[in-house]
């Protein structure tokens, strides 16, 4: 069974109502991307950030998958798909998809910010000032903020490595490190891009572009997935 490596990004959860801070000039939701999803934004205004991200989650929660999502999932039935998404929101999660890493962190999880080994699940849409981990520290949201350290990067690296196609969705390669994982690919690894944006990176020669959003775009995918099989 051929392995599947979906890389996905922020076009994919905009089809399902949820904005990025890409959508209006670093704004997101009217808050300035710096205030609010940095470390720095942390250290400087803890509430501000926590009210934030409890208002996004909330969001999430009403936000339900699309077609897009759905079909990553039916891919399923016919090839070893493992998503990597740079998206925060658990909608891969609830259309049913299995192999999910995600790198930026996932909004539905609280992590301690003394021990950030400790992980737990935010039960309904907020975590409160003065809501703590078992060693008594305040929890945050579990996200990767900008300036902050990939974690999960190396292990994006070896599911890529091992890749017999790659599909980008929803994304135009412009946020890093995600955006280098084409770079691990094994030699002449055909590469199927699903977003309406011109990227700005040359992905070689073995790489077939659908110029549309991500539920429309996906609805090529399976033929074209079908006579790479064949």
């Amino acid at each position: 069974m051929k392995k599947v490596v979906v890389l996905t990004g922020a076009g994919i959860s905009a089809e399902s109502g949820l904005k990025t801070f890409r959508d209006s000039d670093g704004l997101w939701e009217n808050y300035n991307i710096y205030d609010v999803a940095t470390p720095q934004a942390w250290q400087k205004d803890p509430a501000l950030v926590q009210e934030f991200y409890n208002a996004r989650r909330k969001q999430i929660i009403a936000a339900k998958p699309n077609a897009a999502h759905h079909a990553l999932m039916q891919l399923e039935e016919d090839f070893d798909v493992h998503i990597i998404t740079q998206n925060i929101d658990d909608l891969h999660e609830r259309a049913g998809s299995r192999k999910i890493l995600h790198l930026h962190g996932e909004i539905t999880k609280a992590q301690s910010t003394e021990d950030q080994t400790l992980i737990y699940q935010v039960k309904g849409w907020e975590i409160k000032m003065g809501d703590t981990c078992e060693k008594g520290s305040q929890l945050r949201p579990f996200i990767v903020w900008f300036g902050e350290s990939v974690p999960k990067m190396d292990e994006a690296i070896a599911i890529a490595s091992k890749a017999d196609v790659f599909l980008i969705v929803g994304t135009s390669l412009q946020v890093y490190p995600a955006a280098g994982l084409y770079q691990y690919l094994p030699h002449h690894t055909p590469i199927i891009i699903v977003d309406p944006a011109h990227l700005p990176l040359n992905l070689g020669k073995n790489v077939k572009h659908i110029k549309k959003g991500a539920s429309e775009g996906m609805l090529e995918v399976p033929e074209i997935l079908k006579n790479l099989k064949n």
